[in-house]
This record gives structure tokens, sequence and C-alpha cells, in this order.
């Protein structure tokens, strides 16, 4: 009878200190995906910048090659430095080459799409429609991933949705680098952006399997930049268009670093947590914007952008501060 008890109060230690790692694994992770989207949001303002400051040259193909190049050879460095050998295809299995091969040419287009929409629209507007893929992506998780449906999830996106639909009361017309935008091209950043979303969901699919697998985030990265290059080359290639600056090139390089950290971040989380519990934390770019609005743009302050940020925050703060069991 003492050595069943004993066997029982062992078990028992064994199950608290197995829950106890996996509450810290998934508030670490939680705080990864917080990280990830104020990085996003960061390289966001950087495309704007770009797109605002060489808007008569800007070009979709030239700044995705001049990105994917970048990428390459920070995957390639950093791989050597930290041990992170980049893998051939030829060494996976098929399941994680579709994996690899899906997020490369999905990621290309998803981001020009994200490019398109950028040029076109306020980055706070672009953010505020990018809310509504915590919907798509939770539904692929529960899909595709087999992940546990929590009601959490729906609150989530209910109160993500309405703190952002408040955020964006106080603007009055859709404006794009301070002058007008017109209603052709509201709708095509609109279009383009809604296709962002779908692809994204897709490729975070891909990218949280690849993580459950352990792959690393150097071979991910180094692959997805070379199909970025390959298909922007092309494009240039036909449409016989190979204008650059140094200054130009200089800002993509840059942006591509964030681009690599965010996803750097992301991969940590997905290695964490569910791929729906991540999702949650899109929301928080439109926090992330309103602020960085404030301090780096001078953009007014509205009431609206308090209440709105407070509901966002307020239920993101619960959402880390309870993990799901």
């Amino acid at each position: 009878m003492k050595e069943e008890k004993e066997k029982i109060n062992k078990n028992k230690e064994k199950s608290k200190s197995l829950d106890k790692n996996q509450n810290k694994n998934e508030t670490l992770g939680m705080i990864y995906c917080l990280i990830t989207e104020f990085i996003w949001t960061l390289n966001s303002v950087c495309l704007k910048y770009i797109t605002k400051n060489y808007r008569s040259t800007f070009k979709n193909k030239s700044f995705i090659f001049a990105r994917g190049f970048a990428t390459i050879i920070i995957s390639f460095i950093l791989g050597k430095i930290f041990n992170g050998k980049i893998y051939k295809l030829s060494e996976f299995n098929s399941q994680i080459k579709k994996c690899i091969l899906i997020r490369a040419n999905i990621s290309f287009f998803a981001m020009c799409f994200w490019t398109l929409a950028v040029f076109y629209l306020r980055i706070t507007t672009c953010q505020i429609i990018s809310t509504l893929s915590p919907i798509l992506t939770v539904t692929f998780s529960i899909l595709f991933l087999k992940e546990k449906y929590h009601s959490r999830y729906l609150y989530g996106i209910i109160f993500g949705i309405i703190g952002s639909v408040i955020i964006v009361l106080n603007e009055k017309k859709l404006k794009a680098n301070k002058k007008d935008t017109s209603f052709f091209e509201v709708l095509i950043g609109i279009v383009a952006i809604l296709l962002n979303i779908i692809l994204s969901g897709i490729s975070s699919v891909s990218n949280k399997i690849m993580a459950n697998n352990k792959i690393s985030i150097y071979t991910q990265m180094f692959y997805l930049g070379i199909f970025h290059c390959l298909y922007s080359f092309l494009w240039m290639l036909f449409t016989k268009d190979f204008d650059y600056t140094l200054g130009y090139f200089f800002l993509c390089t840059m942006q591509s670093i964030l681009f690599f950290t965010a996803n750097y971040f992301l991969f940590c989380s997905h290695k964490m947590i569910d791929l729906s519990k991540t999702s949650l934390f899109t929301y928080t770019k439109v926090v992330f914007v309103f602020i960085l609005g404030l301090l780096v743009l001078g953009e007014k302050v509205f009431f609206t952008d308090i209440l709105g940020s407070g509901i966002i925050v307020g239920f993101m703060i619960y959402h880390v501060s309870n993990p799901i069991k």
C-alpha cells in the first residue's frame, strides 16, 4: 500500500512539473509572438517609407529581388555562425519538401500582394483589414493540423475586430501618401490584401509543420530567398527592367533583416504553441501601428485609438496570463 501511494505521489509530482514546463514554454511562445508582430509592423512601416520616398521609381519586382538576395546572404552567414546547416532538398522526406516549396512559392505571391496593398493604402488601413487573418488561420489549423478548438479563439477574433474597428472610426477618408486615393486604387489595395491573407494562412500551416519537424529556420529562409530572387529576376527579365540605386538597395537590405528576424521569432513561437493560439496576436499589429504612428510619424491621438487599443491589449494580457490547457 505504501509503495502504491509513493508511486501515485511521484506521478502527481511529475505531472505537475510537466504542466509547469508547458506553461512556461507557452508563455515564452506568446512573448515571441508579440515580438514577431512588433517586428512585422516595423517591417511594414519600413516598406511604406520605401514606397513613399521612391514612389515614382518603386517597382514590386526589384524590391522583392533585393530582399530575396539579402535573405539568402543573411541565412547563409547566420547558418555558418550558429551551426545551422542548410540542407539540400533531396535530404528531406516528401512532406517536408512540399512544405518548403509551398512556403517559398506562396510567400513570393503573398509578398507581391502585400507590397501592392501598402503602395495604394495607408499602413493603418492595411493592418485593420489584416485582422481578418486569424479567422482563416484558426480554421486552417483545425482542419489541416487537427488542433483543438477553444471558445477563446472565437472571443479573441471578436474582441480583436471590435478593437480594430473602433481604432479606424476616426478615419474619414482612405488616404495614401498625403493625397486622396482613387476608388479603383483602393479597390486594388483591398483585393491585394485579402489575397495576401489567404496565402499567408496557407504559408503559416506549412511553417508550423516544419517547426514541428524541427527544420532549421536558416534552411527555410535560404530556399525562400532563392525562389523570391528567381521569380523576381524572371519578372525583371521579361519586362527588361533592372533599375536600381544604391540607397534603394540599402533600404531593401535593411528591410530584409527585419523580415528575417520576424520569421525567426515566428518560427520559435510555432515550436512552442499551437498555430491557432499564435494567430490571435495578429490584432496587436493595430496597436503597434498606432504607437509607431504617434512616436515616429507624429500622427494625432484620438480617444477611439486609446479605447480600441485598450480592448485589444486587455484581451492579450488575459490571453498571455491564462494559457489554454
